[in-house]
């Protein structure tokens, strides 16, 4: 396939240019349009009173802003929620087996979850650019480095994280030749360039993220050792020097921390440089671009869709990616024609968006057109008229319902379900103290009227079913050494060196092979290896369940408890997981791979990749094992203890009887009180679980 099959040719072969001054109109491509779409944005709701103040007084888009400072107060009031439904709980003697595992697991969702969006585009479609227009026209400059040519050399991160310095941090290009991935690189704080800058210093930020368009010259043997595909030059976009020496990027990856509203909120940015770097990185087309909650994919409004557009398209974004992706036809005022009327631009304007459509096959509601450069002109100069044919506040109202939709799906797919869970642990807890409570007194109301002679004999009988409860605990033991014996054979199936046993030894044969054959028959063998792995566990849980069952039975028989059946633990999710996760692989292996793969770190990388994506999965599925194990348990292990709990009381309440006259009255006195105080805190109990689901 060649680019003459498209609107019109690749531009990547052009040499890199300087950066053009600010509203250079040859770089944005010249006259602005009125964008194809005003009606997306008019038709976002006024932000709240105050965003002004939430936002740190910055002057944020203003879709964005609402949307994320809405869900900023929304998930501080859910917090806040959470965090008096605990106090309560802890303050009300509720036995935390039965609710802190959950409230904690909800709390900690709501503050690290992140929402992440990536903009991925060849070089010179204005990535940086429309970066620059969303999140830091309130600096009043260009920050990320813009213009024609390469700017943005490297994979680049932006997240702000209080916890971590403000500034940039830039990985050597040279880590290529070490076959650790981006997530273990990440954890090598000295192996990084620190370039920090002060918070509010937006020179500082400026000249810090000039650096990514640093190269360096290396030899073609080297760059090839580094992992560049060079058979191609135009489409690895290297640029040869007068010494026969190549330009390749001086850093592999940057990690950007700022304090900025909107990614404070949870939102963070992978901005992707081009096709080269995605194909040299396994880890960014399977792992990162994955896990990002909307894909922003630019092209060129001039230019339509090259070859390596449609290549980054297919091969990077995936068929799961165009389900969450925005596409963006950037630099429309190169369309504009002062010779044409305004009808005849935007007729030409829709035939390129329903083109670009046609060829991505997405819905053309999904395709925008805007101009970055105009919208952070227009935002720079408070130019409101520019900013809204810059087309941009459509694409920014778009994106923020995606993401706080995104978001707030997330937490609440298992939010309400938990609550509600735990509510129904926690009332059965409390029938039964109530119960006990009411039992109680109308035993001690039944000793009126009578001798210490019968009181006596009382005090002797709970004495004996004390002796023969603790006789029946051995029942109980032994059920918790038969779980955990479940549980360790869980533990074996999802053991991440057997499991992936396979995949070491292809690293190993990796290392020293002159072909890097085998890569996709162990990866097919290793991911259905682990598909048997997880059904054998479902099913070994599901044995465990049955066991369970039938031992709670018998005991609620015998002891009059009423603990539950163990609900069924499911994989789906894992499964599901696990299925995309070898789509994403298998797709990444095609024939036109095959020479990237004969380089021995590209190689090894990929494999590592592989093996922390399945260890992920593997060591989720024995966390959710031990999380079911204990949840099976603890409402026994609850009643057990209120037991003992109840036993102790009763023997306590007779012997005071025997040994004190006039102390029977008060003491039903005292269990009618806390029956009806009970009872009152169980309706109290439904107020506060009733309020953390709002």
């Amino acid at each position: 396939m060649n680019d003459q099959a498209f609107p019109v040719n690749d531009p990547q072969a052009a040499a890199p240019q300087q950066p053009p001054p600010e509203g250079d109109e040859e770089a944005s491509g010249g006259r602005s349009l009125p964008h194809h779409r005003p009606q997306a944005a008019a038709s976002q709701q006024p932000p709240p009173e105050g965003d002004e103040e939430a936002s740190g007084g910055r002057s944020l888009p203003h879709d964005l802003q609402a949307e994320w400072t809405r869900f900023g107060a929304w998930r501080e009031q859910r917090l806040g929620r959470l965090a008096t439904l605990s106090k309560w709980l802890r303050q009300s003697d509720f036995d935390p087996a039965l609710w802190q595992d959950s409230l904690n697991g909800l709390e900690q969702r709501l503050r690290q979850d992140l929402v992440q969006l990536a903009f991925v585009a060849e070089f010179s479609r204005g990535k940086s650019e429309l970066i620059n227009a969303i999140f830091f026209s309130d600096h009043g400059q260009r920050i990320l480095p813009a213009g024609a040519g390469r700017t943005t050399m490297c994979p680049m991160e932006l997240a702000s994280d209080p916890r971590l310095p403000t500034g940039l941090r830039l990985l050597p290009i040279e880590t290529r030749l070490d076959a650790a991935t981006l997530a273990q690189w990440k954890t090598r704080h000295d192996a990084w360039n620190d370039l920090p800058f002060a918070a509010d210093d937006a020179q500082g930020m400026s000249t810090a993220l000039a650096h990514l368009s640093d190269t360096l010259a290396i030899s073609l043997e080297r760059a090839r050792e580094l992992g560049f595909h060079l058979e191609d030059a135009a489409r690895a976009a290297i640029v040869r020097t007068s010494e026969g020496l190549v330009e390749v990027p001086r850093w592999r990856h940057a990690l950007l921390n700022v304090d900025h509203p909107l990614l404070a909120q949870g939102l963070t940015i992978l901005d992707t440089p081009g096709l080269n770097a995605l194909g040299a990185e396994p880890e960014l087309t399977l792992s990162l671009i994955p896990a990002a909650h909307a894909v922003v994919f630019l092209l060129g409004a001039d230019t339509g869709v090259t070859r390596s557009d449609l290549e980054l398209w297919t091969q990077h974004v995936g068929e799961a990616g165009r389900l969450r992706s925005f596409v963006v036809l950037n630099k429309i005022d190169t369309l504009w024609d002062p010779l044409l009327g305004p009808a005849a631009v935007q007729a030409q304007i829709e035939r390129q968006r329903e083109s670009v459509a046609s060829i991505l096959q997405i819905p053309v509601e999904r395709v925008f057109t805007i101009s970055a450069h105009k919208a952070l002109l227009a935002r720079i100069q408070q130019d409101p008229e520019l900013l809204e044919r810059s087309g941009v506040p459509a694409l920014e109202a778009a994106l923020s319902q995606v993401a706080d939709r995104e978001r707030r799906e997330l937490i609440d797919s298992g939010w309400r379900a938990t609550l509600l869970d735990t509510l129904m642990l926690l009332e059965r807890q409390f029938q039964q103290r109530i119960r006990q409570a009411d039992e109680q007194r109308l035993e001690l109301a039944g000793l009126e009227g009578k001798n210490k002679h019968v009181v006596r004999n009382l005090v002797m009988r709970i004495g004996m079913e004390r002796k023969e409860f603790d006789a029946g605990l051995s029942k109980v033991q032994a059920l918790h050494v038969v779980n955990a014996r479940q549980l360790g054979k869980v533990a074996e199936l999802l053991d991440v060196q057997a499991a992936l046993g396979q995949l070491a030894e292809l690293r190993q044969r990796i290392r020293t092979a002159v072909l890097k054959t085998g890569v996709r028959g162990a990866l097919e063998a290793t991911f259905a290896d682990v598909r048997r792995r997880i059904g054998e566990v479902e099913a070994a849980l599901e044995e465990n369940r049955a066991m369970l069952t039938g031992a709670c039975e018998q005991l609620n028989t015998e002891f009059a408890f009423s603990v539950p059946s163990p609900k069924a633990l499911k994989l789906e999710g894992i499964r599901l997981e696990l299925d995309s996760t070898q789509q994403d692989y298998l797709r990444y292996l095609t024939p036109a791979r095959w020479l990237r793969l004969q380089n021995t770190a590209h190689a090894e990388r990929l494999v590592l990749s592989a093996l922390a994506r399945l260890r992920s999965l593997l060591e989720r599925g024995v966390r959710d094992a031990q999380h079911w194990n204990r949840a099976s348990l603890a409402q026994l292990d609850v009643q057990v203890r209120e037991r003992k709990r109840n036993l102790g009381r009763r023997m306590q309440s007779l012997e005071q009887v025997e040994n004190a006259e006039g102390e029977l009255g008060q003491r039903i006195a005292q269990l009618r009180k806390q029956a009806s105080e009970m009872r009152h805190q169980r309706a109290q109990l439904r107020q506060y679980f009733e309020g953390a689901m709002k």
